[in-house]
């Protein structure tokens, strides 16, 4: 019997896109586990993480650099690949900036002075 060629759009129904990012795993008992990210779409992705590294059915993958978080759930896994649904997507709020980060950024930003409104003064 032939397979269905509309199988594989059945069980995958956004598009994915290939990507190289590094996660995070973060599990219900707080451990850490990195992973990468390989593919990504509106509603799951697939990872890479150690095959001998068990996984829970519902856990939380965060992409390092972009400050997305997201609550996923296991749909399958093979070997060292893993594929998640994807629950809930957040994006984490800005770090606030430290003291030294903040006068840094003062010393960068050009500066204002009376003279830049000289245009606008009548007399």
């Amino acid at each position: 019997m032939p397979e269905n060629p509309n199988r594989s759009i059945e069980r995958q129904r956004a598009p994915r896109n290939t990507t190289n990012w590094i996660g995070l795993i973060r599990t219900p008992d707080g451990a850490e586990t990195p992973c990468t990210v390989k593919d990504v779409s509106s509603t799951g992705a697939k990872i890479g993480v150690p095959a001998h590294i068990e996984l829970p059915n519902d856990f939380m993958l965060k992409i390092i650099g972009m400050d997305y978080v997201c609550s996923v759930n296991l749909a399958w896994r093979a070997g060292s690949l893993a594929g998640v649904r994807i629950l809930q997507l957040a994006k984490l709020p800005p770090k606030p900036l430290t003291p030294q980060q903040q006068a840094e950024a003062a010393d960068r930003a050009p500066h204002q002075s009376l003279g830049t409104r000289r245009g606008l003064r009548r007399g």
